[in-house]
């Protein structure tokens, strides 16, 4: 190992240091034990402490940068991708601290707090009961701390942007039923002490409720921006999702993907009208003829109570498909859990994977799918159902489990570097799931008895998610970075991309409350695409496609850049699931 690199691993053991210090949530989600039953301080004096020592710490990390030499390569080559990995995130951590302050702009900040450390302790059941019970207390001792947390976030939140605000009020009831009820009731079922659970229980919910109130005075307050700006977005795409391309190339890119899927949109469902509908003229409007066969797939969509087992089934046959297809290494079955996402974690995505803590990288991934919400009536319920029909479902699976991102993730996680297996980037873990869903439409999915989905039914429904990945990508930067507004935006993905209504108004919010998220997609995939073109011309007819995908997925979750890098200096290939199916 070169001095770099080591130097490289001492600042990556100070950023979590800096962690376990200012953000113990966090720090259990890394895998750092020792303050499992603190939630952070968010007094004034203890976010200036923490700002100041994020700026000691991004100074050290440029010096270190800049102590390499012009040319790097081999161990200073890895030294140099782990240093700009750091600066970036550590770049991003100020920005929401300093620049664009979370705690102050956004009520979801100090819930997400809550969840997530409330969360990471209930969620595993499958360990060995002493040790859910020591994580049981954990969570009560955290839960006993809420109304503390909330009346420091509730002193610094000045006003909230409308989107954020109702995504908070909405999530409110499910987190306060996740303390009052929920930690009782896993206490019963480990044998941990009721009474202690059920009390503190009772204290984080009577401080939900007051922050709730306080979040309903909001209402009467003049709403912030949730708008970025340009300046910001290209923060957030550069330091957060891990790209340099810009906000005018990805809605470049993005214009010019839309026109030709649609292109083969509108060939395979001129291919099957006469098979779907005989008898029936075909329209004449393009447009119309795909969504009438669009329409037709969602036809096939399941009960609101077979939503879940119906996505198990999808990632059965995902798993089989990888295996059989060879696309890259499979990693054990048993390393990926499919369960639904509670209720306090619902409102925003429907389909998440977590992947293991980087300091325990054994643990698995699990796979969380929200279910149609109780609250929703009939006719919301079938609008999302008819979205997330058998096909989609497919798709799903695919794109989060197999080959998707838990291959990518269970490759990172057995990294040797703390590095890789800490400091992921956005853009590439989802630009792996877009190419890599890309490639299984190539190798066959859906053709004979690969699913129970037709193939040609599984190529519309992912030529649609092409729609929606491009579409999303234009959402971002037209809501952030350029003008659109909420008509143009709901007519951009229900008309261009063919979403269902309930989908699209989802998206809306989401594009607001999570900013630059979901160009991760599109621009991931675009990198991803780019950086298989280049390789494969260079190799010619002597292209190996799954050598260069166990290439790609040697690296952790970093930029596509920094694979790029990689790749052109010969880095070790690692497989640690060369025998894992």
């Amino acid at each position: 190992m070169s001095g770099h690199l080591r130097r490289a691993g001492e600042l990556v053991g100070r950023y979590l240091d800096h962690v376990r210090e200012h953000a113990p949530v966090e720090a259990t989600r890394l895998g750092i034990r020792d303050r499992d039953g603190e939630l952070p301080d968010l007094s004034t004096d203890a976010l200036a402490a923490r700002s100041r020592d994020l700026a000691v710490l991004a100074a050290e990390v440029r010096a270190a940068a800049a102590a390499l030499p012009g040319q790097v390569n081999g161990d200073d080559r890895e030294a140099a991708a782990d240093l700009r990995l750091l600066a970036d995130d550590l770049e991003y951590r100020q920005f929401l601290l300093d620049v664009r302050p979370r705690y102050v702009l956004d009520p979801l900040a100090a819930l997400e707090t809550i969840s997530a450390g409330i969360h990471e302790h209930l969620r595993r059941v499958d360990l060995p009961q002493t040790e859910q019970r020591r994580r049981l207390a954990a969570a009560t001792a955290r839960a006993r701390r809420v109304p503390v947390l909330l009346e420091q976030a509730g002193s610094l939140l000045r006003s909230s942007p409308a989107p954020h605000l109702g995504v908070a009020l909405d999530r409110l009831p499910g987190l306060v039923k996740l303390v009052r009820d929920e930690l009782p009731r896993r206490a019963e079922q480990i044998g941990g002490d009721v009474t202690h659970a059920r009390d503190a229980g009772e204290v984080a919910a009577e401080g939900l409720e007051a922050y709730g109130a306080l979040l309903d005075e909001l209402h009467d307050e003049p709403a912030a921006g949730w708008r970025l700006g340009p300046e910001q977005h290209e923060v957030t795409l550069r330091a957060a999702l891990g790209t340099a391309m810009s906000p005018t190339e990805i809605e470049r890119r993005a214009r010019a993907w839309l026109e030709e899927i649609c292109a083969e949109l509108a060939e395979l469902s001129g291919a099957s009208w006469e098979r779907r509908f005989p008898g029936e003229r075909r329209p004449d409007d393009v447009n119309d003829r795909i969504r009438r066969v669009l329409a037709q797939v969602a036809d096939g969509s399941v009960h609101r109570d077979d939503l879940v087992a119906e996505a198990r089934s999808a990632v059965d046959e995902a798993r089989e498909f990888a295996i059989a297809s060879e696309l890259a290494d499979v990693p054990p079955a048993d390393r990926l859990t499919v369960t639904e996402a509670p209720e306090y974690l619902r409102g925003i995505a429907v389909a998440f994977i977590t992947q293991a803590p980087p300091l325990e990288p054994d643990t698995g991934c699990t796979y969380y799918l929200s279910p149609v919400p109780d609250t929703w009536d009939d006719d919301l319920a079938e609008s999302f159902l008819r979205e997330y029909n058998p096909a989609q479902l497919r798709s799903l699976a695919i794109h989060e489990g197999y080959p998707g991102h838990f291959v990518q993730l269970e490759h990172a996680s057995q990294h040797p570097r703390v590095a890789r297996r800490l400091l992921g980037r956005p853009a590439f873990a989802e630009g792996w799931a877009v190419y890599i869903e890309r490639e299984a439409v190539k190798a066959g999915f859906g053709d004979g008895d690969t699913s129970a989905v037709s193939g040609e039914d599984y190529r519309l429904t992912q030529r649609k998610l092409e729609l929606r990945i491009a579409s999303n990508a234009l959402l971002d930067v037209g809501l952030h970075a350029g003008d659109l507004d909420d008509d143009g935006a709901l007519e951009l993905l229900t008309r261009t991309a063919f979403q269902e209504r309930a989908e699209a108004e989802g998206k809306l919010v989401r594009a607001k409350v999570t900013s630059g998220q979901l160009c991760s997609y599109f621009v991931g995939g675009e990198e991803m695409c780019d950086l298989r073109r280049e390789f494969e011309a260079a190799a010619g007819a002597g292209f190996d496609q799954r050598a260069f995908h166990q290439a790609v997925l040697s690296h952790g979750t970093p930029t596509v850049s920094i694979v790029r890098d990689a790749l052109l200096d010969d880095a070790p290939v690692r497989r640690p699931f060369a025998t894992g199916a």
